[in-house]
């Protein structure tokens, strides 16, 4: 058997999840496997129980092959366009609502861009600096309140309260 694949270490650009059965599996069982559990979520996808729509993961590691399942055939039939003269590349296109599509490791970045793949969500610099400034307000609040809390004043009944600059208006 040659090396594994997972998902999670093929692209750091699109979001990778674990399929619905990974949480009712025993641990024993499910954590050597992990990689047979990842999947890309793609445009139309809902999560929770059932879940439901287009998503990308592992078919083969011999021959190194990941599939596309999507019930938006349209969209599987225009991908599958772009795919089909590529090596390794494979279709089950059925018309009556699902389309599995059967692509090489290298073809990941290009199919999951097609078929809207989820992305991870990336902070830009600026974004970040905004961030942390309009967090600076409540860690300030915290620690001034943590300090009171710990000099152990019990005279006062409400020493466990908020401090005002915490609490939202109501």
């Amino acid at each position: 058997m040659g090396k594994q694949i997972y998902l999670s270490n093929l692209t750091r650009r699109f979001r990778v999840a674990l399929e619905e059965s990974w949480f009712h599996e025993r641990p024993e069982v499910r954590n050597p496997e992990k990689r047979w559990y990842e999947i890309i979520p793609c445009r139309g996808f809902k999560k929770g129980s059932p879940q439901e729509g287009p998503f990308i993961c592992l078919y083969s590691e011999d021959p190194r092959t990941l599939q596309l399942y999507s019930n938006r055939v349209g969209n599987a039939k225009n991908i599958w366009n772009q795919i089909k003269d590529k090596p390794g590349c494979r279709a089950d296109i059925d018309l009556q609502g699902e389309a599995v599509l059967y692509f090489t490791v290298e073809l990941l970045e290009l199919v999951a861009e097609l078929a809207g793949g989820r992305k991870k969500r990336q902070l830009s610099e600026e974004h970040r600096a905004k961030l942390i400034e309009a967090g600076k307000v409540g860690r300030e609040a915290l620690q001034k309140w943590q300090k009171e809390r710990s000099k152990g004043d019990q005279t006062d009944q409400n020493s466990n309260d908020l401090p005002e600059a915490m609490v939202r208006p109501g």
